[in-house]
């Protein structure tokens, strides 16, 4: 059984390790069809954001690519209007700005995430930035006098407010919520909420959706490899309430328990422990694995991806925090999606 390729895009976010690496890592990606490559802004974690995005211009021809997520606090929106613009001019017009309230880039500097209000207000201040040259953000007014060309804005949402925000302002949207089948079906209206509000339809809109994967012939070790990523869904998806998440009554506890104890400066770290640990101690694996995950053997990770296109899942944005990403990057490609490397 191979999945029809048309079917689901698949776009994949990849920790950046060292340059050269992570050139070959995009590159070989873009080889194996990926339709999106998302680079994770976290300064205190990760390498730097716009390096690692130039790297990745140069080592592809034709994908596109950006931040999965950046935040308002810091980069500021003329700094990141300036930045976007700068890399969609390098790779001629292939960038993305994919910005959110602000996660482990903000809570390893002891800071807070964005409120929605603030985020509505930044996203607009990039966007007249980048197609203006001329805002004003927080009382102060900026300018960008070189650039007037449009960079597509996707914002991340996981709660009612933020998914009808995205649908608003925003050109795509990185949906977080998981993959129960009530929750796919309220995010959806949310969004389709948000773009009545702008005049538009929820067709009109780029949708991708947060999925943790991992393929191996050892269907247990593949979901076991990626326990960490699973505790920052979790950890992220219900950190600012539970309500309308559709979490059962019986887990509302231990997952409140799991947020409690999540470390920040771990978050989604292969070589890490305490994070993945904390997925089994609170009896919260299957459950994850069910509304976040695609993993398991390449039959199961097929038929599972059958079932999110049946939902109306058509955009996935992947992440493998595994130990070894080019032969994740090739079996998930020829295993499960069908596809050989070009």
């Amino acid at each position: 059984m191979t999945l029809d390729k048309s079917e689901i895009k698949h776009g994949i976010a990849m920790l950046p390790p060292e340059p050269h690496t992570y050139s070959h890592w995009c590159g070989l990606a873009e080889d194996y069809g990926f339709e999106m490559i998302w680079i994770p802004d976290s300064q205190s974690l990760y390498r730097e954001l716009y390096v690692s995005a130039a790297i990745c211009s140069y080592s592809t021809k034709g994908v596109n690519f950006g931040p999965c997520v950046t935040n308002p606090v810091t980069r500021h929106p003329a700094v990141a209007a300036s930045g976007m613009s700068t890399l969609n001019e390098l790779s001629g017009g292939r960038a993305v700005f994919g910005i959110a309230t602000g996660d482990s880039a903000l809570l390893n500097l002891d800071l807070k995430p964005s409120l929605v209000e603030e985020l509505r207000d930044y996203i607009i201040s990039f966007r007249e930035l980048v197609e203006k040259g001329v805002t004003e953000f927080k009382g102060h007014s900026s300018t960008l006098s070189w650039n007037k060309r449009k960079v597509p804005v996707y914002m991340a949402a996981e709660g009612m407010k933020t998914l009808r925000l995205a649908g608003e302002v925003a050109d795509g949207v990185i949906i977080g919520t998981g993959f129960i089948p009530e929750m796919v079906a309220d995010s959806l209206t949310w969004i389709e909420e948000g773009a009545r509000k702008s005049g538009r339809k929820l067709e009109d809109l780029d949708l991708w959706w947060i999925v943790k994967v991992n393929v191996n012939e050892d269907g247990e070790q593949a979901k076991r490899e990626i326990r960490m990523a699973l505790a920052g869904s979790a950890n992220h998806a219900f950190r600012f309430t539970k309500e309308h998440k559709h979490i059962p009554a019986e887990l509302l506890d231990p997952i409140t328990k799991l947020e409690k104890k999540y470390l920040h400066a771990e978050h989604e770290m292969v070589d890490k422990r305490s994070n993945a640990d904390l997925v089994d101690e609170l009896g919260l694996r299957e459950y994850l694995l069910e509304r976040f995950a695609v993993a398991g053997t390449p039959l199961e990770c097929q038929q599972r991806l059958c079932e999110l296109a049946e939902m109306g899942v058509q955009h996935l944005r992947i992440t493998a925090h595994v130990p070894d990403r080019p032969l994740f990057i090739k079996n998930w490609s020829e295993k499960v999606r069908g596809i050989p490397e070009n």
